[in-house]
């Protein structure tokens, strides 16, 4: 039954009414004592500052985490707080908790165990992405290390300070198991097949022969923890035919022709914890006697939590009608992002008779369950032919560790398989990946997403393939980077230009790669204790996922303020800033006021059914014959999606402002044609025309409601790799637009939603594309490597980049360094053993844990290379991933080059090197 206006309010999940707020106490140190007011130097459209500058230079940026009771409204002022008791070991079955050892005083005010859940029927809403069983039943063996066991509530800190400590120092004995046996088997969690063989045309055919885009994955079955992929069958279905394909490449390189050379190589990608800044938290409030549950969360993807929420219980006991989320700023590097930990603290509220619950994690605890980076382990067996240098066909084997929750393995498989190409063309390729269970913490969404871990085998392979054929390298590089109107190993054509033979060029040409050889032979003379290296990668990532959904909403007020509502969440890249900025593109000005992780689009009226990504084209079909839905309502903000896509939404709201408000406005001022006025261009906030006559946005704010103009535009759009778009009546004219769904502002008027028709959608096929539009960079470094104890020093660092139109370039800079830093840690230093004796075992901590820090990183000696916008390319890409990338193999290639051997695990640890050296 399609819903109707009267059944919302904000919005509904499952029949209860949801809504979602900033918070409120404390807001005004979240914009620096001045709410939502935005840092501009007087006469200027650039930022002085992002919103939260000051505020997190002097340390009073308000998290999730700074947040009590006591701040906010309506809550009973007394807090309580919970810590949950995480299993330790996967090997034997949880007996009991032996809670006395706490003492008789320590006893917790409330317990919450998995018999207290399947009671109440309380359970994930997504057994798919969270797994069953929230919290391990007794006398069962826990899926992994670091599955929750039990939700510890006391009604006072001190109490609850106090039993946490002496629960970790004898966490041992207070955890009861029996025998050891075997961990649980829960079999492979994904699995995705890339097979492609162009067609007769070459590079640059109309039609493959076989392509995921065109022809589907392959797709293996299993037997427990077997995988089994179909049998080849060249006239059969099309994953037969796909298999034939995939064996025929394989045979080929097997028995290659005779210009051929062919070259196998085995990488490895260590566990990684992301180490964000702020451990995982939420603080929340059920009043039975309402039936309202309030959240105070640190969430990449509010919008998630609360329908998720709301999923998981209205399958409960519990009577609840109305929702209230807060989002507060976060970061996360994706690891907040469809996290099931916000759901323990919703739990434990549930449980905890009226009073808020916070559920904080110390660092250790964030390391034993926060969402980890997956391990993966690479095999590239790659052919070429050794007169031309065009690479011929690509057989890849990626096995990754998912641990013992789905999570987002899935995706990051698809993404990590059709990553492995890198920046390159393969007439052929079988990229098969498999990701397995195991009794790990479980592994997910994390800056890079697969493509980071597949493409540091990629650009090591090149360098050895180069080094074996005893060929310039770069060279290799120009001869076979991917060039416009060539297909990805998907099949499909990139929407973005190739521009990565220009970065090349200009990389090659830097001094310390065209003097790598001299400046080797002298540092090493001065130097006699070091050897000296040069490493170059490069790379390249999709901006985005297959399917974004954006909302916003652009208001103008008769004085000329400009308010912005946005999805967009502030996780530290400085997305809030960046979409208050893109205001000033069609209203003169940044916008004044802004509510970010903004999510009452009621006036749009619209609803979602399926997940996009499962959907198919006849279900796509038969629902876009209703006019208010929509395939996704809002993104996370994550993969790099705000340059571009959550710009959109800004864009086309201001657009419509512009064209059917201010334009009238400043026509009717200076009585001139609407088309003459159309002319105008603003300059230092004042909309000029050519003749030198200028209006304030206030004079024409003011016109536009006195003539009952459009003064606010509230959108809805939706990409898969494409925009959705329908015509609109808009007061009397038709015009059709790159969103699906509408309301508008006439005047001081309430929202009038505008029915859209003749809407148009990506077919849902082209999610196998896997990515489409894609932002490259390289990395160029210079190392120093200790010939006693193997210390790799970072001496300097250059990155050449393809932006786009660069909208910020203070956050383009801050996005670089801060992913140079991740880089060189996963190159260097960091990575965990997976099991028992890693951090599932609840005791590490950065003691145990080494990140880089600014005397690793090069900090003075950092520099880069930003490509010009072209004409043909004219918008904004997400580079935030991309930028990551290309450092990890370049540190890599470097050590390579300085101690003349190539080592292939990664991290690249003093002891590998010092072993490497002897």
């Amino acid at each position: 039954m399609t819903p109707t206006r009267r059944d919302f309010l904000k919005f509904t999940a499952s029949g209860i009414a949801v809504t979602i707020l900033p918070i409120r106490a404390a807001r005004a140190a979240l914009f620096e004592n001045k709410i939502l007011d935005l840092p501009l130097p007087q006469g200027t459209t650039k930022l002085k500052r992002r919103v939260d500058g000051v505020a997190k230079v002097t340390g009073s940026k308000v998290f999730a985490r700074d947040i009590r009771a006591k701040d906010m409204a309506g809550w009973p002022k007394d807090q309580a707080h919970a810590f949950v008791v995480w299993s330790t070991r996967a090997d034997a079955p949880f007996l009991d908790l032996d809670l006395s050892l706490l003492g008789e005083d320590l006893q917790p005010d409330y317990l919450v165990t998995a018999e207290d859940t399947v009671k109440a029927g309380l359970d994930f809403y997504d057994p798919f992405t969270y797994g069953q069983k929230m919290l391990a039943p007794k006398g069962e063996v826990p899926l992994f290390l670091g599955h929750p066991l039990a939700i510890l509530i006391y009604n006072d800190f001190a109490r609850f300070s106090v039993a946490k400590r002496i629960y970790k120092t004898k966490r041992d004995e207070i955890i009861r198991y029996g025998e050891t046996t075997a961990p649980v088997e829960q079999g492979p969690l994904a699995n995705f097949r890339f097979v492609r063989v162009e067609g007769e045309g070459g590079a640059k055919a109309k039609k493959d022969l076989f392509n995921p885009v065109d022809d589907g994955y392959v797709f293996a079955s299993y037997d427990k923890n077997d995988v089994n992929w179909p049998k080849a069958d060249a006239s059969g279905d099309a994953m037969g035919r796909g298999m034939a394909y995939a064996e025929g490449i394989r045979a080929e390189l097997n028995t290659p022709p005779e210009d051929w050379h062919v070259i196998e190589r085995e990488y490895y990608s260590p566990f990684i914890d992301a180490a964000a800044l702020e451990p995982d938290n939420c603080n929340c409030w059920y009043d039975a006697k309402s039936g309202k549950l309030e959240i105070v969360m640190a969430s990449q993807s509010p919008h998630e939590v609360m329908t998720g929420t709301a999923a998981m219980l209205k399958k409960s006991t519990f009577e609840v009608h109305e929702l209230k989320g807060h989002p507060a700023y976060t970061v996360g590097y994706g690891t907040k992002e469809h996290s099931p930990f916000p759901y323990y603290g919703i739990v434990a509220a549930l449980f905890a008779e009226g009073r808020p619950v916070r559920l904080a994690l110390d660092r250790e605890e964030h390391f034993q369950t926060a969402i980890k980076r997956h391990p993966l382990r690479m095999k590239y067996r790659l052919g070429i032919n050794r007169k031309t240098l065009k690479m011929q066909a690509l057989a890849a084997d990626l096995e990754l560790d998912g641990g013992g929750r789905q999570n987002y393995t899935t995706p990051v498989t698809q993404v990590a398989a059709g990553a492995a190409q890198g920046i390159y063309y393969f007439p052929k390729n079988d990229i098969a990946a498999i990701a397995h269970s195991s009794r790990a913490p479980m592994s997910g969404s994390v800056r890079g997403f697969g493509s980071l871990e597949a493409q540091i085998g990629t650009e090591m392979l090149v360098e050895e393939l180069a080094e074996e054929l005893g060929v310039d390298v770069m060279e290799l590089r120009l001869i076979n980077a991917l060039q416009d109107g060539e297909r990805s190993s998907a099949g499909a054509f990139p929407l973005s230009l190739c521009r990565m033979r220009e970065m090349i060029e200009a990389d090659r040409a830097h001094p310390v790669w065209a003097n790598r050889t001299k400046r080797k032979a002298e540092f090493e003379a001065e130097n006699p204790a070091l050897k000296y290296g040069v490493g170059y990668a490069i790379a390249k990532k999709g901006f985005g996922n297959s399917n974004e959904a954006v909302a916003a909403a652009v208001t103008l007020t008769p004085e000329g303020k400009i308010r912005l509502h946005h999805i967009a969440v502030e996780i530290g890249t400085g997305a809030v800033s960046t979409q208050a900025l893109m205001c000033s593109r069609w209203l003169g000005k940044p916008a004044d006021e802004i509510e970010s992780a903004a999510l009452d689009w009621s006036p749009l009226e619209m609803f979602a059914t399926l997940s996009p990504f499962v959907m198919d084209k006849a279900h796509q079909d038969e629902m876009s014959q209703d006019p208010r839905w929509t395939p996704a309502m809002a993104s996370a903000s994550s993969a790099t999606n705000s340059a571009f896509y959550f710009t959109h939404g800004t864009h086309e709201a201001g657009r419509l402002i512009y064209e059917r408000g201010i334009v009238p406005a400043a026509a009717a001022l200076w009585d001139v044609s609407v088309e003459t006025a159309a002319g105008a261009s603003w300059k230092d906030e004042k909309f000029t025309l050519s003749d030198g006559r200028s209006l304030s946005l206030a004079e024409l704010a003011a016109k536009a409601h006195e003539l009952k103009g459009i003064t606010g535009a509230m959108v809805h759009a939706f990409d898969r790799w494409g925009w959705g778009e329908a015509d609109y009546d808009i007061l009397g004219e038709t015009s059709r637009r790159p969103i699906d769904g509408l309301a508008i502002q006439i005047g001081s008027d309430q929202w009038q939603r505008i029915e859209r028709s003749n809407v148009t959608y990506m077919d849902p096929q082209a999610d196998n594309a896997s990515w489409s539009r894609f932002a490259p960079a390289s990395a160029l470094i210079e190392v120093s490597v200790n010939r006693g104890t193997g210390e790799v020093k970072i001496l300097s660092h250059h990155t050449s980049m393809d932006c786009g139109r660069v909208l910020v370039p203070e956050f383009v800079s801050g996005q670089l360094q801060g992913g140079i830093g991740m880089s060189v840690g996963h190159a260097l230093y960091e990575g965990m053993p997976l099991y028992e004796d890693g951090p599932g075992s609840g005791d590490w901590n950065f003691n145990r844990y080494r990140l880089p820090r600014g005397k690793d990183v090069a900090v003075w000696n950092q520099t880069a290379n930003i490509l010009p916008v072209t004409a043909q390319e004219d918008h904004p890409k997400g580079i935030a991933e991309v930028v990551q990338i290309p450092t990890i193999p370049a540190v890599a290639n470097a050590v390579a080059h300085a101690v003349g051997k190539y080592l292939r695990e990664l991290p690249l640890t003093e002891e590998k090197i010092k072993e490497a050296l002897s």
